[in-house]
């Protein structure tokens, strides 16, 4: 929720400089904001998937490790 606000006010001090400086409005809508949130929801998503890779990996290299050491154990 936090960085929701902060958004907002960046996004407000965004448009005043906008409009200070271009001479232009820019406005902001719900919709921007589900387009925002929909975006990070898919990047959050992804990044979630790759991490899932990445420990599925570091997982699968210790059961390896774990079998080379029993291996070891046995010779």
């Amino acid at each position: 929720m936090q960085i929701c606000v902060d958004m907002q006010t960046r996004v407000q001090l965004l448009t005043d400089r906008y409009r200070t400086e271009m001479r232009r409005y820019y406005y902001v809508t719900p919709t921007s904001y589900l387009i925002l949130i929909k975006t990070f929801s898919s990047l959050l998503d992804k990044k979630r998937q790759s991490i899932g890779k990445i420990i599925a990996k570091y997982e699968k290299g210790l059961e390896q490790l774990g079998k080379a050491q029993v291996a070891v154990g046995e010779l």
